[in-house]
């Protein structure tokens, strides 16, 4: 059973009293004055912000996560000390500024909230440095005795220059830690804590989101951590994310239709991770080796894209690194936490307004037959090859389709997608060489030379066999596509041998295939001296070797036999007509073998070794495509009328997304 994890916006205030350990194997205190001095702006700049807005309620600075595990240890009855796991920096740095202000904080409020500061205990360090606070008084090259100390006390320093320099009253930034009439928890039960936190939750603050991981009897906090650090039990941006959109009771006084809303919204945030985790879904848009650690964090970065450049339009000096894994946490903060109206409540409306949109889209698009297999293909399209096909480029492309939905019909969104896939798939129906144009087009383009182009316009000619179906429930899956690296292009009609540095066991293996063949094909007869010889002459690497033009012009005459048989030209052998997809393992397992003989490969594989057969791969082993004349009766050759049958249904396909193409 997983251990329960509270995930909450918790006051500084309510720090005050608590007592947290830092452990040992935790990185130390490296904090520049840098961090400190941008804290401290963020910090007198929400204060500022509430002192425009003296009616609003509710309205808070959100710290990151402060994550935390009881440690039973050092815990009694009376005091639950917590390890820090995670936000030790930040909570160091408040217990520094806390200390600056502590005079002030004497003189504004009585009691505990006057006199009460969370301890702090870092494991393997003299404790005396907190409990003293050595570092108010302590000359910075004095802690060089201990590095962590020396980051600490020069903290400290910058605290005070902070204050010193920009001449700011110590109270601007002490009223949003503590507030005027806060009331402290610690101690209070039942509808005492309740209503006293329905009172705290009015105040215009500075909170944390605290994360606690219960742990289990026998786990210790280094265990905790490591999960943390390496992905088992990690706080992600999603997680942060959804923590500032559904604590919906601390920016109103409505709190039971608030909590009602939160919990919809809490519902509706599970059904869309739930849906999206649909592979056939998921696929449309996403290769499923992502690195994304839910699958709406995709919906949130697509909104968080457009939020960014929102953000930026109205102050281009707003910096958030795109590449942070926390850049959606970052840019909903910072939306959320510095918006001039000060309406908490009503941004956090419109974000999720824009989540309900743009998964909305995406879902209306998975659901209807023509667009999932249009977005699909194209999203395929696109990354296929592409290295450099990141995460930001693929939203770019969704983005573009999203503003192309919203504004053209049904009948239009469907022509542009053709468009788009038509210039992925296009090819040139002339080509300059040095001997001049020629012809070229989708006849010619062959294996040597364009095997990028064919494979995209094979996955295309099976994607559109699905979709053409037309059957609600009929979806091509995308991610066994991917999965499977269903990209390898397998010669129907065998090819030849390829001779030049060819292998001695590549020639014994052909020839076992090739004597089965003329068998089924009543050949072997005429061919058997020929045989007999070259199995003689491939013995062995020597003699292989003595009589190596007499063996190739062998294997030469054989293949000729089975090209004059299904009358194939050395011209079509590689091109489409003589081509379609499988995997690389399935490839290898079909051969040289005739057509009646991969087909039944092709059924055992799928049956035995759960592979996926693209659909017009089992269908043209099967003749689907050829009439039933008396030339291509036969089952186990590749015969010219079924080729031109295969060629003519790929050319249609072809030319239904080639007349949507306009040359650039």
């Amino acid at each position: 059973m997983e251990e329960k994890r509270t995930l909450e916006l918790r006051h500084v205030a309510d720090l005050l009293t608590m007592h947290f350990n830092i452990p040992s194997y935790q990185r130390g205190y490296r904090w520049e004055s840098k961090h400190v001095e941008a804290l401290l702006d963020d910090l007198y700049g929400f204060s500022k912000q509430m002192e425009d807005m003296p009616n609003k309620q509710g309205k808070f600075y959100c710290f990151q996560p402060l994550a935390i595990v009881k440690n039973k240890k050092l815990s009694n009855e009376t005091d639950t000390v917590y390890d820090v796991i995670d936000g030790q920096q930040r909570l160091t740095t408040l217990y520094l500024l806390l200390s600056y202000l502590e005079e002030t904080r004497k003189c504004n409020f009585s009691g505990r909230l006057a006199t009460s500061l969370f301890t702090l205990k870092y494991e393997s360090r003299d404790s005396d440095f907190f409990d003293k606070k050595e570092f108010k008084s302590s000359d910075i090259k004095e802690s060089i005795r201990n590095i962590d100390f020396f980051y600490m006390t020069r903290a400290y320093k910058a605290i005070e220059s902070w204050f010193e320099q920009k001449e700011i009253s110590k109270n601007t930034i002490l009223k949003v830690l503590t507030p005027d009439n806060y009331k402290i928890i610690s101690g209070l039960e039942g509808d005492a804590l309740l209503n006293t936190k329905i009172e705290n939750d009015k105040k215009n603050d500075v909170r944390f989101i605290w994360y606690e991981v219960a742990a289990k009897d026998n786990t210790d906090s280094i265990e905790v951590f490591s999960q943390l650090n390496y992905g088992k039990t990690a706080l992600t941006a999603t997680d942060l994310v959804k923590a500032l959109l559904l604590q919906c009771d601390i920016y109103t006084n409505n709190r039971a239709f608030m909590s009602e809303l939160a919990f919809r919204r809490s519902y509706e945030w599970d059904v869309m991770e739930k849906q999206l985790q649909d592979p056939f879904m998921w696929s449309m848009f996403m290769r499923s080796d992502n690195s994304f650690t839910s699958h709406i964090m995709v919906v949130l970065s697509l909104v968080c894209n457009d939020l960014y450049q929102e953000m930026l339009n109205k102050d281009p000096k707003i910096k958030i690194q795109k590449e942070s894994k926390d850049f959606i946490y970052d840019v909903c903060n910072h939306y959320l936490g510095t918006n001039q109206d000060g309406n908490y409540a009503k941004n956090v409306e419109y974000i999720w307004k824009k989540i309900q949109t743009t998964y909305t889209a995406l879902y209306n698009w998975y659901k209807n037959p023509n667009t999932y297999h249009l977005i699909g293909l194209l999203v395929w399209l696109m990354e296929y090859k592409k290295i450099d096909f990141s995460n930001e480029k693929r939203f770019a492309l969704l983005k573009s389709l999203f503003e192309q939905y919203e504004v053209k019909t049904k009948e239009e969104f469907m022509n542009y997608l053709k468009k788009r896939i038509a210039e992925q798939i296009h090819v040139e129906e002339h080509i300059k060489t040095k001997e001049g144009i020629v012809p070229w087009g989708l006849k010619y383009i062959n294996y040597n030379d364009n095997v990028e182009q064919i494979i995209k316009i094979l996955v295309t000619f099976n994607v559109e066999d699905i979709r053409n179906q037309q059957k609600e429930s009929a979806r091509f899956p995308f991610h066994l596509l991917r999965d499977g690296n269903i990209t390898s292009l397998e010669h129907i009609h065998p090819q030849n041998l390829i001779l030049d540095n060819i292998k001695l066991d590549t020639i014994q293996a052909w020839l076992t295939v090739k004597e089965s063949s003329l068998r089924q094909l009543k050949k072997y007869e005429q061919y058997e001296n020929d045989i007999t010889v070259l199995k003689l002459y491939i013995k062995n690497e020597e003699s292989y070797k003595e009589n190596i033009d007499a063996a190739h012009g062998i294997i030469n005459k054989i293949d000729k036999e089975f090209d004059d048989l299904a009358n194939m030209s050395e011209g079509q052998m590689h091109t489409l007509y003589n081509l379609s997809l499988v995997d690389k393992d399935t490839n290898s397992a079909l051969s040289n073998n005739l057509l009646d003989v991969k087909r039944e490969i092709l059924k055992e594989r799928q049956k035995s070794k759960n592979i996926y057969v693209l659909p017009t791969t089992y269908k043209v082993f099967g003749k689907y495509y050829s009439a039933a004349t008396e030339s291509n009766i036969l089952p186990k050759l590749w015969t010219k009328p079924d080729r031109e049958a295969y060629f003519a249904a790929i050319e249609s396909v072809y030319n239904d997304f080639n007349s949507h193409y306009t040359k650039k």
